[in-house]
């Protein structure tokens, strides 16, 4: 072949490359819009939802988040309250921003990928990035984990374009962006420093390799935990004041799945991506454990999200949970999609690239589109009490009046929409009306759904409606 028909062969694929790297991005782009709001906001979004909400001063959020998570969300609350206030408190419009996060998330992985090798990972990473089921889900709820994924890639990027400077200038704006990054990924969630520990000890190990600006790069990690004390002090102090957190010991079992089953679908489709993540590793040990590559600096990261947390949960109390260490998805992607092509028999190759690819997509056939209700029924139910052509007078049950006040604020904003005029009751007691419906989230009441005030007011049930985790009964006065 000539030179110039080299040439023109490259030219097309590259041309090839971005034809097919567009196409998975805009199937990521609809998976993650496809049926956004299938399912209603759960409780913990429904918090975030209300610290959200534009019509608090400042003060009045920090105080409700202290309240009701210590702060950990206080940072990407902001950021939301920000998005309602341009473009309206709606809960239907809100995971609109998570999914745009777990959009730009799909290039910024594939672009790390091809930072850290230039082999076809990057083109598998992006695929399996795009049709990941765990990635999309989070990227449709009103939480913030797409977006500390997000934040997690682009810290990445930025620690690896800090390593490569080597001009004598000491201000370069790499710097800058890595610390500014780094720093508000830190703030939204605090297992962030997973991420930034791995950095640490990446750099210090590879120090004869970095000659030139050494401790400039140092200091760029070391000025983060300063930074999030600076702005998260009083949050950090709640939050370790927690004695009884809601997250379980890990038991033996975990030892076998890693979360692996919580992060692909299954217990097989965990087994299939952790049996393959080990082999791989094991086979290309050599290019893994040289310290000074960047394969090494992801094992860090994928060592450190389990080691960590699970000696932070012997000493003190457990707080290991798959969704605080999204960001380990980075390593197990790339690892998974850059060691399969540094495997030079083309049949092994083969051979494991169909079963990933096979298993996924029938895996995520099933999750995407034949999924299945598991959060509760919130429209469904208001739905029914709108066509039920009785008075609107809605009463939230709840054990907690904090509680009471989230679902109450979620389920306002849902009938606002509903051209009815509803009077939701934050107390039952006294009030004048022929009926009232009283609304039952039920993890929030244990699944007991009665109410004292019912047989006190001698008020008899009229109607009733049961759905996915909610039901409300209509109570009418007897004359």
């Amino acid at each position: 072949m000539s030179d110039s028909e080299n040439m023109d062969f490259q030219t097309k694929l590259n041309k090839n490359k971005i034809y097919l790297l567009s196409l998975i991005f805009i199937i990521g782009l609809i998976l993650r819009f496809y049926n956004i709001n299938f399912e209603d906001l759960w409780f913990d979004e429904q918090s975030s939802f209300l610290i959200a909400d534009p019509a608090l001063s400042h003060k009045e959020t920090i105080l409700k988040s202290k309240n009701l998570d210590s702060g950990t969300g206080i940072v990407f609350n902001l950021i939301l309250k920000g998005y309602f206030n341009v473009f309206g408190y709606n809960p239907d419009i809100g995971r609109i921003l998570t999914a745009v996060f777990g959009v730009i998330a799909i290039p910024a992985l594939t672009y790390l990928n091809f930072k850290i090798t230039k082999n076809y990972g990057f083109i598998f990473v992006a695929f399996l990035s795009s049709i990941s089921w765990y990635l999309i889900s989070y990227s449709q709820e009103l939480r913030l984990y797409s977006f500390l994924f997000l934040l997690s890639i682009l810290s990445i990027i930025f620690f690896f374009r800090i390593l490569e400077i080597s001009e004598k200038k000491i201000i370069n704006f790499n710097y800058i962006l890595y610390i500014l990054i780094s720093s508000l990924a830190a703030t939204t969630h605090i297992f962030f420093f997973i991420i930034l520990f791995s950095q640490f000890i990446y750099l210090v190990l590879n120090k004869s390799q970095i000659k030139e600006k050494f401790y400039i790069k140092v200091f760029c990690i070391l000025i983060i935990p300063i930074i999030y004390l600076i702005i998260m002090y009083d949050f950090l102090i709640l939050q370790m004041s927690i004695n009884d957190f809601w997250i379980k010991q890990v038991e033996l079992d975990f030892f076998v799945n890693f979360f692996f089953s919580r992060f692909f679908g299954s217990k097989i489709m965990g087994a299939i991506y952790l049996i393959i993540l080990i082999y791989l590793i094991l086979i290309n040990r050599k290019i893994v454990f040289n310290i000074s590559s960047k394969y090494f600096f992801l094992f860090l990261i994928l060592f450190f999200s389990y080691f960590l947390p699970l000696i932070y949960s012997l000493f003190k109390q457990p707080i290991l949970t798959d969704r605080y260490i999204i960001f380990v998805l980075i390593p197990i992607f790339i690892l998974i999609s850059s060691l399969i092509f540094e495997i030079k028999s083309l049949k092994k190759k083969f051979v494991l690239i169909f079963i990933i690819l096979t298993s996924t997509l029938a895996n995520n056939y099933i999750e995407i589109f034949q999924r299945e209700t598991s959060k509760p029924e919130f429209k469904k139910t208001i739905n029914y009490i709108v066509k039920s052509g009785t008075e609107k007078n809605l009463f939230v049950l709840a054990e907690h009046k904090i509680h009471q006040e989230i679902v109450s604020n979620y389920t306002k904003n849902l009938l606002s929409h509903k051209n009815e005029i509803f009077k939701i009751s934050d107390n039952i007691n006294g009030e004048n009306f022929k009926n009232v419906w009283l609304l039952c989230y039920k993890p929030l009441n244990q699944f007991n759904c009665s109410h004292s005030d019912i047989e006190i007011f001698k008020l008899k049930k009229k109607d009733y409606v049961n759905y996915k985790l909610i039901s409300a009964i209509l109570y009418e006065k007897a004359f």
